[in-house]
């Protein structure tokens, strides 16, 4: 059941829904409720979602202002020279009033009670923001290529280490205060309406509630999921890659793997490998599965001290003794199904 309210952990309103709803698209909710005539909880929903996706376009827009300053300093620039290219080159994505007029016109529409425009201008919203994000992904992509080329493997790292606090550190800055479900409403969040996961790419994404843990399963993640295996909504393919568009050599920072996409390993630093040596585990593991056909699958442990125990040593992190221990090999591929709840 759909439930919109504030959480003070987080400090605003955050979708706290059940389980059979939280992983459902925000822009499909606000559908029913246009269709339904209940115009107040569709205006709702219409400014939430605009949020949901703004902010994600915040923190990409962030992420690509610090990586080009790493790469402008790199170049022989001092800091203040750096910071203000990068600020001068990205400010377009900050000044850019990108989805206002559509989220206008949509609430437009619901005030006029005209059920049939204010879906359109919804599904315009979310294409306003959907297209830039699949560019800026694939900016970062593009990047980290460069640096790695350039500067070598490890500089991929020394960049993603230096943007951290500004982007995961803030925004995940009262885990430890969060309730279970806050902590998975706020990552549903991220890759729902700021990531638009799943084959409609509106943000749809199966949640399990496996008892120790909460298991997310998108098919795809809307941002190195598609960036590897290619747009479903539209049919584009995969984005492109050369020879240092991956890593060629194993990293405690890249599951001990090679082949990860850059843009993909901030999954492993920045929810294990960093992390698990600031607090002793993962923040929030994953199954990365080399099969880009395959569904990306995070998990939220209600207790995090139960963190299973092959979670750790793929990040290089040692495994306390009393970390549950359930038979998981963490060598072995996970694809992380079933992709429904009845598997």
């Amino acid at each position: 059941m759909l439930k919109l309210e504030h959480s003070d952990a987080i400090g605003r309103v955050l979708r706290l829904d059940d389980l059979d709803t939280l992983g459902v698209s925000t822009q499909t909710l606000a559908e029913e409720a246009i269709n339904q005539g209940d115009w107040e909880q569709a205006r709702a929903l219409v400014d939430y979602f605009y949020d949901e996706m703004r902010i994600m376009h915040g923190i990409l827009t962030t992420w690509i202002k610090d990586i080009l300053r790493y790469i402008v300093e790199y170049a022989g620039a001092d800091d203040a020279s750096a910071r203000a290219a990068s600020a001068g080159i990205a400010r377009m994505l900050e000044a850019y009033p990108i989805g206002q007029a559509s989220r206008e016109r949509c609430r437009e529409a619901t005030a006029a009670g005209d059920v049939s425009a204010a879906t359109d201008w919804l599904d315009r919203m979310r294409l306003e923001f959907k297209n830039p994000h699949e560019m800026l992904v694939a900016w970062i992509q593009g990047m980290f290529t460069y640096v790695a080329r350039t500067r070598g493997e490890e500089a991929v790292l020394d960049s993603i280490l230096e943007t951290h606090q500004s982007i995961w550190g803030d925004r995940y800055a009262r885990w430890d205060q969060m309730t279970p479900l806050e902590k998975l409403a706020l990552t549903v969040e991220g890759m729902r309406g700021g990531h638009f996961s799943g084959a409609r790419r509106r943000g749809d994404m199966i949640l399990i509630d496996e008892g120790d843990r909460y298991r997310m399963v998108m098919d795809p993640c809307g941002s190195g999921g598609v960036l590897r295996r290619g747009d479903p909504e539209t049919g584009r393919g995969p984005y492109p890659i050369d020879e240092h568009g991956t890593n060629q050599e194993p990293h405690l920072w890249t599951w001990q793997k090679t082949g990860i996409h850059w843009y993909c390993s901030h999954c492993c630093i920045s929810m294990e490998w960093l992390p698990g040596r600031k607090r002793g585990r993962p923040l929030r593991p994953l199954d990365h599965v080399m099969d880009a056909g395959a569904p990306c699958t995070w998990y939220i442990y209600k207790d995090e001290a139960q963190t299973r125990a092959y979670h750790y040593p793929r990040s290089g992190l040692d495994t306390p003794p009393a970390a549950p221990d359930r038979g998981e090999d963490w060598r072995a591929e996970y694809p992380g199904g079933p992709t429904t709840k009845d598997g």
